[in-house]
């Protein structure tokens, strides 16, 4: 029963390892393409995905400041840990408006044509 558990995981975790490159793969065929309408889709979805994480660091950060006991790192480093999560969200942040001034390019693009 172990082994079907662990073998389970292993698969599920091999499989979120390799889309990153399967995606990466699609993204350079629709470069190549000049599909700026698919290539628009991609950047809006990638900064919907982007603003997600930067949200869900950020409530992360504003929980330890509500309960910072809660943080196990000890009451020291507690502040130090709140300032590293909120810059992984301003980083998401950062990205997520990359990936829409990308999307608004591509639909720029779109209307102008190749």
């Amino acid at each position: 029963m172990k082994i079907r558990k662990w073998t389970g995981i292993f698969f599920a975790l091999s499989l979120l390892m390799t889309m990153p490159v399967f995606a990466s793969d699609d993204l350079e065929a629709l470069i190549k393409a000049g599909d700026h309408r698919k290539l628009e889709m991609y950047y809006a979805e990638e900064a919907k995905t982007l603003k997600a994480k930067a949200d869900k660091w950020e409530v992360l950060a504003e929980y330890y400041e509500k309960f910072p006991d809660e943080y196990s790192g000890g009451s020291e480093n507690v502040h130090k840990h709140i300032e590293n999560v909120r810059a992984m969200a301003d980083d998401y942040r950062k990205a997520m408006h990359e990936a829409r001034d990308l999307a608004l390019r591509h639909h720029s693009l779109i209307r102008k044509g190749p």
